[in-house]
């Protein structure tokens, strides 16, 4: 080979080489790639910002990259993000799973450790004592597709009672604004999660009468996009189920989870696809005519 050719080679590889080199200094310069928490509205942004935060932050430490908390200021919002598939972790609740997490590939990881039900109250001076006993009443829910709307509609009809026909049905945009109509006397009767009832007892200082509550299911959940590596899927769902939440200001707790497991003191515990089978059932009841 003529030294020319050797000189043009020996050229060649070193570019090849400098501008390899100068690739890796490039990517070892660039932050790591963050993921995205979304999580349902099911409190004022104020309030879920203060116990999820710290959650994505932890989460972050343990992945060994950035995870940044988003929260959507309506209903609406949130699903839009979650039909684009926006969130990588997502904690959401079991209906919008079923129905449109597990479609756009979100896997479930953990769920809180006990089950979900919809608990009836009335006024203590109410004549109702029973579900059954709400015929001709106004009974007041969350939003319309809220996990304990569903899950009350299910139990009226359960008792025989028609929603929109037996019983007028008024959503709210929230339990503890369905429970404040209650007590104004605005409504008959109130559908809502026992934390949520028991928390806004304590604030107003009062009581109400339980007078039933809804079958139970498998309660809301932390999911992953398949996207994820199944190893970093594994690192969350680690965290998750060892986390004490021991940073959020116990009357948020009340608010985001009744209790952890009498047994394990944890507040989550593994769920898989078919632990909300019987959540698609209730949804196909009560999508029926």
């Amino acid at each position: 080979m003529s030294p020319s050719r050797w000189h043009r080679l020996l050229v060649a590889l070193f570019v090849v080489l400098a501008l390899q080199a100068s690739v890796q200094a490039q990517e070892a310069a660039e932050p790591p790639q963050e993921y995205v928490l979304g999580v349902f509205p099911f409190l004022p942004v104020a309030n879920l910002e203060r116990i999820f935060a710290p959650i994505a932050a932890d989460l972050g430490k343990q992945l060994g990259r950035p995870v940044k908390l988003r929260l959507s200021s309506s209903y609406e919002k949130f699903i839009a993000e979650l039909k684009r598939g926006s969130f990588d972790i997502v904690h959401i609740h079991p209906f919008d799973y079923i129905r449109f997490g597990k479609p756009q590939g979100y896997e479930p990881l953990v769920a809180r450790s006990e089950n979900l039900f919809a608990l009836f109250s009335v006024k203590l001076d109410s004549p109702v004592n029973e579900i059954c006993e709400l015929k001709g009443k106004v009974v007041g829910t969350p939003p319309f597709t809220g996990s304990v709307t569903y899950l009350a509609l299910d139990e009226l009809r359960n008792n025989g009672l028609v929603p929109d026909q037996d019983v007028t049905i008024e959503n709210f945009s929230n339990h503890l604004a369905c429970l404040q109509q209650l007590q104004i006397g605005n409504i008959d009767a109130c559908a809502t999660s026992s934390s949520t009832l028991k928390t806004f007892e304590s604030q107003f200082g009062l009581s109400l009468k339980r007078i039933g509550q809804s079958g139970e299911i498998s309660h809301t959940l932390f999911a992953a996009h398949g996207r994820l590596p199944a190893a970093e899927r594994a690192v969350i769902k680690k965290f998750l189920l060892s986390c004490q939440l021991s940073y959020i200001d116990e009357n948020l707790r009340e608010l985001f989870i009744e209790s952890s497991d009498a047994t394990s003191g944890r507040y989550f515990k593994a769920v898989r696809d078919e632990d909300y089978d019987q959540a698609r059932q209730i949804l196909e009841r009560v999508s029926s005519p």
